[in-house]
């Protein structure tokens, strides 16, 4: 991606594709591109009319005048057109995927800029062929992009290198990507442009992470806390991002089971998204301090593995009541959080995990579950997730059931009795506690459902989706807007 060649234009294409959006209206085909004249427009239409092509197939390619026309339905979900826009690129990806020629030229259209179209079509062109013996994809050479806004250029060309890059982690197998080599790739990164802290399992003890230290217990690789500072034009603000890296999660003694478990390398997603916008932020300086954490870990069995009922002291010296080991990204997180808040000090706080799986009961694979300490963080989050096209809906902090992370044993229980249900939110009740006493605002981000294999219009639909990393930089771009 770093070697294509992107240029604006004014006109259309003589030597590239030129993609073209295609809706139905009223049982009539409309051709969406802001450089096609109204004779250009019969004259493909009656081109799509003879070879009897409908939306449905998706895609058709069509010569005239010595120009190329690639003709692509566009998403009838009723969707944030950023979305939308996103599914175009992707279509058109798919459909040049064979092609000798991949070169095109994206226009705004009257709902869709060319620049949202632009990002779709350059993750598209990542073909998952990390870890094959070869690949024989052929990447495009040029892009033309006719925009109101070229300025933004460089911005998307650096957002999509950092969603490509969170794929590459989400989907790399755990014997690749596990704690150790996601502080090597992190340290490799970042180190020469970011404030670098890794702890390593010695630093932890003397920390008194034992709730982190907890899920590390029945693994043979070390667990690691990565935490970078990237410095923003205000450097008197500081946002921080903090993300779950559990490379894989057996579930501990609480063993999973085997249906779907080779799925549990993606249980890293949130840590994923988090180096994600770090990668961003290091090319595009944001506009307050950025603070990039994971905490990264490998819930495995072994003689050492923690044991339901066992009792351990966190970071912020609450007890904790393990009564089920598979709900450890809390675990992690909890740790990680008020690391944060004690040693960065930031105003808004914002974690990012594939928690529960309960989340998909409610929200199912379009969408990410937020929780929050106070409302206004919520509609903040609101207006990110309406600008960068990241489905996020509001699940509430209940009172009644805040009692319910209470342990008769310890100050804390990481999971409620099985008959009070909510794990979504029973996950937000239990991490709040480990910000409750910071002063600043802060949002849980359960993205299980939406971190791979995602449902929603604009992402890839197999493997990881990069699902969060939009909204992450997204909401520290806007937080003094």
């Amino acid at each position: 991606m770093s070697q294509l060649k992107i240029e604006t234009a004014t006109e259309l294409a003589t030597d590239a594709w030129n993609l073209v959006a295609v809706r139905s209206e009223s049982d009539k085909l409309l051709l969406n591109n802001g450089l096609l004249d109204s004779p250009m427009c019969e004259r493909l239409l009656k081109e799509v009319e003879a070879q009897g092509w409908t939306p449905g197939e998706k895609q058709i390619r069509i010569q005239l005048d010595g120009k190329k026309f690639l003709l692509v339905a566009q998403s009838s979900v009723k969707t944030n057109p950023v979305q939308v826009a996103r599914q175009l690129g992707l279509d058109a990806a798919s459909a040049l995927a064979k092609s000798k020629s991949k070169d095109l030229c994206i226009a705004d259209t009257d709902n869709l800029k060319a620049l949202d179209v632009l990002e779709g079509f350059l993750i598209g062109q990542d073909d998952g062929a990390a870890f094959k013996s070869k690949s024989n994809t052929e990447y495009p050479k040029k892009l033309s992009v006719v925009s109101k806004d070229p300025s933004e250029l460089t911005k998307r060309l650096e957002m999509a290198k950092s969603l490509v890059f969170t794929r590459w982690l989400q989907d790399a197998p755990s014997n690749f990507i596990n704690p150790d080599q996601f502080a090597t790739i992190a340290k490799d990164l970042f180190e020469k442009s970011a404030e670098l802290v890794v702890l390593g399992r010695k630093e932890m003890e003397q920390l008194g992470m034992g709730s982190f230290l907890s899920v590390a217990h029945g693994a043979h690789t070390e667990p690691r806390l990565v935490a970078l500072k990237i410095a923003g034009k205000n450097p008197a603000k500081t946002v921080a991002l903090v993300g779950k890296g559990v490379t894989f999660d057996a579930g501990g003694i609480n063993i999973k089971p085997s249906a779907g478990l080779e799925e549990m390398k993606f249980d890293m997603s949130g840590a994923a998204a988090v180096l994600g916008a770090a990668m961003y932020f290091t090319a595009v300086q944001p506009p307050v301090n950025v603070v990039c954490a994971l905490g990264a870990v490998e819930n495995m069995l072994g003689p050492q593995a923690t044991k339901p009922g066992d009792v351990v002291t966190a970071f912020n010296g609450k007890t904790i009541e393990i009564l089920n080991t598979d709900a450890e990204g809390r675990l992690v997180l909890a740790d990680v959080l008020s690391y944060i808040c004690d040693k960065f000090k930031p105003e808004l706080v914002l974690d990012i995990a594939t928690l529960t799986g309960a989340v998909i009961m409610g929200l199912g694979h379009v969408g990410a579950g937020i929780m929050v300490k106070e409302q206004k963080t919520a509609d903040f989050l609101k207006k990110v997730s309406e600008r960068v096209g990241e489905p996020l809906w509001q699940l509430p902090l209940w009172p009644e059931l805040e009692s319910e992370v209470n342990s008769q044993l310890a100050d804390l229980k990481n999971i409620a009795k099985p008959s009070v249900k909510a794990g979504p939110i029973m996950g937000g009740l239990f991490l709040r506690e480990f910000v409750k006493d910071s002063n600043c605002e802060w949002a849980h981000i359960d993205i299980a459902g939406t971190a791979w294999t995602c449902g929603a219009t604009g992402y890839h639909t197999n493997g990881g989706s990069a699902f969060g990393v939009r909204a992450l930089v997204g909401a520290a771009e806007m937080f003094l807007s």
